[in-house]
């Protein structure tokens, strides 16, 4: 045997252990970025149904008549259309009223008097002119409301996501109503 080759036996054995040990680290490094990434994505996705939630639950806050006697509640969401569960609790806080506008009669006649809501607000002011037409700083009979409704959903039984989502409504509504 040479003696050249007796040393250059261990340099490849040394050598490809290096490259299973490169090998493995690169392949534990990408399974963690993965991990990551899929925790990254589903966190998204849950902060987005979340989002979604509080969004319906202001919807069905918006389609009542809220105005009247503003209250806090609790809505269930179901976004799946999963019967067996309730997938997300939203909780609504009391309505807030920000301020008033009042609606002035140029704004109603801008109008194509197609509206049934510019009826009743024309209706009682031409009852007070006397069917003449007002002068354009003359307020009608009905004024615009600007709430703001807060909602804050939350996955409870998953991920633990909290999101407050605040809304801004306006509505018509009588003049002789208050904040």
């Amino acid at each position: 045997m040479n003696p050249r080759q007796s040393r250059q036996r261990g340099a490849a054995l040394f050598v490809s252990l290096i490259m299973l040990v490169l090998i493995t680290l690169f392949v534990l490094a990408a399974i963690n970025m993965s991990t990551i990434n899929l925790r990254i994505t589903a966190n998204s996705q849950v902060r987005g149904e979340v989002i979604a939630a509080a969004q319906q639950a202001i919807e069905q806050v918006a389609s009542r008549n809220f105005t009247a006697n503003p209250q806090a509640s609790t809505v269930t969401v179901d976004l799946h259309n999963d019967q067996t569960k309730t997938d997300y609790t939203v909780a609504v806080a009391k309505p807030a009223c920000l301020n008033t506008i009042p609606i002035t009669m140029l704004e109603l006649a801008d109008r194509d008097n197609s509206d049934p809501d510019d009826v009743a607000c024309r209706g009682s002011a031409a009852v007070q002119n006397s069917g003449l037409l007002p002068p354009s700083d003359n307020n009608s009979l009905c004024k615009t409301q600007q709430w703001d409704v807060n909602a804050t959903g939350a996955d409870t039984a998953n991920s633990g996501a909290v999101i407050n989502v605040h809304q801004g409504l306006a509505r018509r509504i009588e003049i002789s109503q208050t904040c």
